[in-house]
């Protein structure tokens, strides 16, 4: 698996001043300059740390289009925004704008959303004051570049510069798979949710001048919905950072299987316990000194009452995630529902470890079964693919 996302902006590019693109002596002898195309982007979380793959993914666009363009970031997050984490992002960006927002309006926007017909993300992520930047600024930017759909409601109204976006993966595809396992309120919320995103997917594709995704599969998914022409989705596959492929054998393994993750997010919390329940059991039949360990920030309730069990290990955040995978003796992905491509397995491959998936959790990478990773869809034929493999 080639990573995209190389290379290391020298230090001298860093330092170099920003608002131009490049210097030059014309024919009189004097200096002018050619001054560069400015981008706004536009994010739905802050980019730092690099703890999941959207951040990872907005990081790495940014600091290419870094290389080219002087581009400014307007995020805005849940909470407060760490200090350290804007000075290490204003290496990338030319400014930094950040709104930080108690988590609780963000409920309340959603509750706004339940009275439109539009997604329910678009108002969880829309605030008045970040409008009002917008409103004040846009038209400094030669281009927007947004990530998520989740932003896009703060460009409804702008339609005279060209604006870009990121979808990362199908959101809609995410949430119909989502409802057959759903629980609780998302039992409700998904089937709801599910049309209204694909239906503003869909809008959006339409408005924009050009738009991104991580994964084919995802693409697919989204023009055969929709009238537009093949090349206005265009694929930009996820990566891994280059230290990962000079990792490898750090450590020793031990008798762990690990699934790393997000554990706020819910194809994870549900992959996770699905596991445990359904395959996790049929393994230490056979094997009972092996240990199933769930490395992830943010464990829910429900992913932290697994760490209860007999042989099962939550860690909440640790410093070095990747040290964990090198330990394992299998890696596991066993997803029922996801859009996109998922990092946690291609991380692992680049660890040269042994990954075993399902069909939803293999689809937004471009292996082999059998030979780049295991996929398998039966808790029963899992646990056997397994055990074998542990054996070998």
């Amino acid at each position: 698996m080639r990573p995209c996302f190389t290379g290391v902006i020298p230090d001298s590019l860093m330092s170099f001043p920003r608002k131009w693109e490049s210097i030059f002596i014309n024919k009189g002898g004097e200096i002018e300059a050619i001054k560069t195309k400015r981008i706004l982007v536009l994010s739905y979380r802050f980019p730092y740390p690099l703890i999941d793959g959207s951040r990872i993914r907005i990081y790495n666009i940014s600091k290419m289009l870094a290389k080219k363009y002087q581009v400014d970031l307007l995020t805005i997050n849940e909470g407060d925004i760490a200090i350290e984490g804007i000075r290490e992002i204003e290496k990338i960006f030319n400014k930094v704008i950040p709104f930080s927002f108690n988590p609780i309006w963000f409920k309340i926007n959603t509750l706004r959303g339940l009275f439109s017909k539009k997604s329910l993300q678009i108002y969880y992520h829309h605030f008045n004051k970040v409008q009002k930047w917008i409103n004040q600024h846009y038209t400094e930017y030669d281009l927007i570049f947004c990530i998520h759909i989740r932003m896009t409601r703060c460009l409804r109204e702008i339609d005279n510069i060209p604006k870009v976006i990121d979808f990362v993966d199908a959101t809609s595809l995410n949430y119909q798979e989502a409802q057959k396992n759903s629980t609780g309120m998302w039992r409700f919320i998904y089937p709801i949710e599910n049309k209204r995103a694909l239906s503003y997917e869909i809008e959006i594709l339409k408005e924009y001048d050009k738009a991104f995704i991580t994964s084919p599969f995802d693409r697919k998914y989204l023009l055969d919905n929709t009238q537009v022409s093949d090349n206005k989705l265009v694929v930009i596959p996820n990566g891994v950072k280059d230290e990962l492929l000079s990792r490898r054998n750090k450590h020793k393994e031990e008798n762990w299987i690990v699934f790393l993750g997000k554990m706020d997010y819910m194809p994870n919390i549900d992959a996770v316990i699905y596991f445990a329940n359904e395959v996790f059991p049929l393994i230490i039949k056979n094997q009972n000194n092996l240990k199933f360990i769930i490395v992830g920030l943010n464990p829910t309730r429900e992913v932290l009452k697994l760490g209860k069990r007999k042989n099962i290990e939550v860690t909440g955040f640790v410093d070095d995630p990747y040290e964990y995978l090198e330990k394992a003796k299998i890696v596991i992905a066993p997803l029922r529902f996801s859009a996109g491509t998922q990092y946690k397995i291609i991380e692992s491959m680049a660890l040269g470890k042994t990954v075993v998936t399902t069909s939803k959790g293999a689809r937004g990478i471009s292996g082999k079964e059998g030979k780049h990773f295991i996929v398998v869809d039966n808790e029963k034929e899992m646990s056997e693919k397994i055990l074998a493999l542990i054996i070998d």
